[in-house]
Parts: C-alpha cells; sequence; structure tokens
C-alpha cells in the first residue's frame, strides 16, 4: 500500500502532461484561424501551421528515443518541457517581428517539445506501479489528452 501511494504524485504529474498537450493540439486550429487572418494567408500556407507541429514529430522522435535511452524518462520530460518554453517565448519576437516564419519556427519547437513529453510520458506511466495495472494507468492517463 505504501508503495503505491509512492507513486500517486508522480503519477498526477504525468497525468498532467496529456491533459496539457491534449489542450495544446486543440488551440491549434484556433491559432491557425487566427494566423490566417492576421497574415492573409492561402490555405496551403495555413496549412503549414499543422505541417511545422507534424514535422516535428517526424524528425524529433528518434532523438526523443535515444534522449529517453541515454538519460532517462525524467530527464525526457524536463528536456521536453524545456524546449516547450523556448518554443513558447519564441511567439514574442514572432508577434513583434510580424514575421510568419518565426511563428513557424516557434511551432517547430513547441512540437519538438511535446514529442519528448510524449515519447517518455507513455512508458514512464506504466512503470509507476506494479507491471500487472500498467495498461490501466496508461489507459487512464490518455483519457485525460482530450
Amino acid at each position: 500500500m505504501n508503495q503505491s501511494r509512492n507513486y500517486l504524485f508522480p503519477f498526477i504529474l504525468v497525468t498532467s502532461l496529456f491533459f496539457f498537450w491534449g489542450l495544446i493540439h486543440n488551440i491549434d486550429p484556433v491559432l491557425i484561424a487566427h494566423l490566417r487572418k492576421t497574415f492573409q494567408l492561402s490555405t496551403l500556407q495555413s496549412s503549414l501551421v499543422d505541417s511545422a507541429v507534424y514535422i516535428a514529430y517526424f524528425v524529433m522522435a528518434i532523438p526523443a528515443g535515444i534522449v529517453m535511452k541515454k538519460y532517462g524518462y525524467k530527464s525526457g520530460i524536463l528536456f521536453g518541457l524545456l524546449l516547450f518554453a523556448v518554443g513558447a517565448y519564441l511567439f514574442v519576437p514572432a508577434a513583434n517581428t510580424h514575421q510568419y516564419g518565426l511563428f513557424l519556427g516557434a511551432l517547430f519547437v513547441i512540437a519538438s517539445g511535446l514529442t519528448f513529453l510524449e515519447t517518455a510520458a507513455n512508458p514512464y506511466a506504466t512503470i509507476l506501479g506494479p507491471p500487472e495495472t500498467s495498461t490501466q494507468r496508461l489507459n487512464l492517463a490518455q483519457s485525460f489528452n482530450g
């Protein structure tokens, strides 16, 4: 019983990450509409927002796995949060200079951070308790993904 309590707080934190990146992915369509209006983008140009996000997932998944293998899940989560924060702060110069390319770069960095978070959080949720209940923990955590 005491051992399961030791895993409760880390599991709650990991589950909050699932909610966090679900929220971010649900904000993308709203962001696309605002960027399209602000920069008077064509449909092709506005689709680059989603492309920047999903290209980051494609490009960064293997490096994220390598980092997890070398440094562990916690370090991967922290690095993902750091990348996310850097990407979010890059929105400031993008907005100040009114440069669409900087927004795309910032979104790529944010999505790279999310790639690290997702690569680490899924397996980390499975080891936060007995192996027999790992599937239930992962399903519960993923139910908060939005």
